[in-house]
């Protein structure tokens, strides 16, 4: 059986689970999880680990990720005797790209949307290690990776647009788990929204939509640097909301499951930083709620715009409104909408039918690759 090193910083993040979700996923190549940071045994599972902090040390970890050193992970690449590394956001396979090379093995990068969307200036005014690597290593990346893989036609366009090559750049979903999933009655007048407490995810523009709705109660799943800020809105606002903190990903799903719909009013950072699918909205739409989200970044792709739920502009509180109330007020609608979003996302998005397409990929890039090794 091949062999497919899933690189990752980090793995288990909560913001996180389809990168571990597509990785169990795999059926006839065997994932290795290769990660910067030590891979605590419950978020590896059954699947195999090795971290370059375990193996050379926290410095080499470091001097990794700065991009100024490429033997540590050469080593594990050649140890694992690795066919190929499917690197997760932009930022690891810039790391990542030096050791692919000296090991001889192909390398492929998933997208994911901060990664494609940020621009060059905000990579390095960010003061991340990592990001600084990617804004250096961009270019070379475009020219000497084998296969990219935005995760929605919309990052395809915008990677494209960075001189990313059309012919070796392939939309790919990367679907979610279909099984074991939750059931529950939804509890009338509750909305949900899933996502780090950021500009991006349109926390303000959803608070400012619910003021004219006294009843409806916000559940916000999530974390971020924007927590204080929110939690004094919505106390401004006299709104009832919930701030759950960040939450595992069986919970998470729970919480969506019990609420009437899912709100995802996404809206373009201050960076530039764009959804790339909205991974939540395919996550409600398996369980059967409506959503109400933006035309925005990816999300079109995942959301059927009046058949598996309604978009609404950026940015706009009373067109938000006014679709959050057409669906909680009107059951009917609320139920065609849930049952349209399963059906979309049970055809177009089950991780097993995704993740095999994925291996098809792999195999190519394998079979594919030239004499004497990647470019």
């Amino acid at each position: 059986m091949p062999r497919v090193a899933v690189v990752r910083h980090t793995f288990g993040l909560p913001s996180e689970p389809f990168v571990l979700t597509q990785a169990r996923a795999f059926t006839r190549w065997e994932p290795v999880l290769v990660s910067r940071d030590e891979v605590p045994a419950e978020v590896a599972g059954a699947l195999a680990s090795h971290s370059l902090a375990a193996a050379a040390g926290a410095r080499a970890a470091a001097l990794h990720t700065a991009g100024l050193a490429s033997g540590p992970l050469t080593a594990v690449l050649r140890s694992l005797r690795v066919d190929a590394v499917l690197a997760h956001f932009g930022f690891e396979a810039a790391c990542a790209l030096p050791a692919t090379r000296r090991a001889g093995v192909p390398l492929a990068t998933v997208f994911h949307g901060v990664d494609a969307t940020t621009s060059r200036t905000d990579l390095l005014r960010a003061r991340h290690v990592s990001w600084a690597t990617y804004a250096r290593r961009a270019r070379a990346l475009a020219h000497r990776g084998d296969l990219f893989l935005p995760v929605s036609d919309h990052l395809r366009r915008r990677v494209l647009d960075r001189g990313f090559p059309a012919e070796r750049t392939v939309t790919h979903h990367l679907g979610i788990d279909l099984e074991d999933l939750p059931v529950a009655d939804p509890v009338p007048g509750t909305v949900v929204h899933v996502g780090r407490l950021v500009p991006k995810k349109g926390h303000a523009t959803l608070f400012r939509a619910l003021t004219g709705m006294p009843g409806v109660r916000l559940t916000c799943v999530g974390d971020g640097p924007l927590r204080a800020e929110l939690t004094a809105l919505a106390r401004d606002l006299r709104l009832d909301v919930e701030f759950t903190g960040a939450l595992d990903h069986a919970e998470t799903l729970r919480r969506t499951a019990r609420s009437s719909l899912l709100c995802l009013p996404s809206t373009t950072g201050p960076t530039g930083d764009q959804e790339g699918l909205g991974q939540v909205l395919l996550e409600a739409g398996a369980l059967g709620r409506p959503v109400v989200a933006t035309r925005h970044g990816g999300i079109p792709s995942a959301v059927l715009d009046g058949t598996t739920g309604l978009l609404v502009p950026e940015q706009d509180p009373d067109a938000l409104a006014a679709a959050i109330r057409r669906v909680l007020e009107r059951p009917r609608l609320a139920a065609d909408l849930g049952q349209a979003a399963a059906r979309h996302v049970r055809e177009n998005f089950d991780v097993r039918t995704r993740t095999a397409h994925l291996e098809l990929l792999l195999d190519e890039l394998r079979d594919g690759v030239p004499e004497g090794g990647p470019r």
